[in-house]
């Protein structure tokens, strides 16, 4: 049957840093007709005597959910590019798929999940990208694959409001993904140089290195919930992003916030003069923490990073873009299109 709409009706599945809920929650408050299908949440199914018949209930009521959902759909817009298998439980329903970092960088380099990916970005009537640095990889399985930037929601980030005790924060997981080696000798040189400041270097318990950062002096914070997260980072006089030279969600978040950021960033890759404090060598990053935490009220001010972000990453500009991407789509042709 032809869609005569000017807007599809979309249905986000699954999620990645919050980018889907946020994207549909900012169509539809540009009255789009979008929609958002999670992952279901299966903590604690197992607890107790009825956990597996819990678990079994819940299993099926979400592919229940899932089904309805689909039916009401006209294009699904999927997000990370190894559940595209999802696209099979709807034959013949058009999608689209978002690639948002492990995915097309590492995933889509495995002989044993490369075949799926591909698979998606084949059949995928469009194919978006999440960071300018998953270009060139993005574009190697669809060659027309679209950046479309993460989107940051001010509205839900807290005030900068530095805590009474003085703290550097390590916003990213300690993992090779976010810079490995670099990124705990970069936490070793700033542990030293703050010796009996009483400044304490904090960071998540979290990712494959944690007990070296641990080891190496850093103070480790259990996982949290996303506000909770949200409120340690503003919590902090200063925040050290990830060492890749590239902007997560975490540091997108802390430079909304307000927080002073310091990491090597690859300036090349973004529009602007990004307000960030980027110095190339682990010396120079940490000089430029320790500089930060004698007047973090005023690099804030110097830097800001509010500013940028809105300009960057507004979600409601960003979700009238991908308006007019799904409008650009032709949605009456074969199952293959693409």
């Amino acid at each position: 049957m032809a869609i005569n709409r000017t807007d599809p009706r979309v249905l986000h599945v699954f999620d990645c840093a919050d980018v889907a809920s946020t994207l549909v929650r900012s169509g539809r408050a540009e009255g789009l007709p979008w929609r958002h299908l999670d992952m279901r949440d299966t903590s604690g199914d197992t607890r107790g005597l009825l956990g597996p018949a819990r678990r079994l209930a819940g299993v099926g009521g979400w592919k229940v959910r899932r089904r309805v959902e689909f039916q009401r759909a006209d294009l699904l817009h999927i997000h990370f590019g190894t559940r595209v298998n999802i696209a099979q439980a709807a034959p013949g329903r058009p999608f689209v798929v978002h690639f948002h970092g492990t995915d097309i960088r590492e995933f889509y380099r495995d002989p044993a999940q490369r075949e799926r990916v591909q698979w998606g970005a084949d059949h995928a009537r469009a194919v978006f990208y999440a960071t300018p640095d998953l270009a060139e990889h993005a574009r190697e399985a669809r060659p027309d694959a679209l950046y479309l930037a993460n989107p940051v929601d001010l509205s839900e980030l807290p005030e900068w409001t530095p805590r009474p005790e003085v703290s550097v924060v390590f916003a990213s997981r300690w993992s090779g993904a976010k810079g490995g080696g670099r990124q705990l000798e970069l936490a070793e040189s700033l542990v030293r140089a703050l010796a009996g400041s009483g400044v304490q270097v904090q960071g998540l318990q979290w990712g494959e290195n944690a007990s070296r950062a641990a080891a190496a002096g850093v103070r480790l914070i259990p996982q949290m919930d996303k506000p909770a997260y949200l409120r340690w980072l503003a919590g902090a006089h200063a925040v050290v992003g990830q060492s890749t030279g590239l902007l997560g969600m975490s540091e997108l978040q802390a430079l909304a916030i307000g927080v002073p950021t310091v990491m090597e960033l690859r300036t090349e890759l973004y529009p602007g003069t990004v307000p960030i404090l980027s110095p190339p060598s682990v010396q120079e990053q940490t000089a430029a923490i320790v500089e930060v935490l004698r007047d973090p009220a005023r690099s804030s001010q110097e830097l800001d990073a509010r500013r940028w972000v809105r300009e960057h990453h507004d979600p409601r500009v960003i979700a009238r873009t991908l308006a007019d991407h799904y409008r650009s789509l032709d949605l009456d042709a074969g199952a293959d299109a693409g």
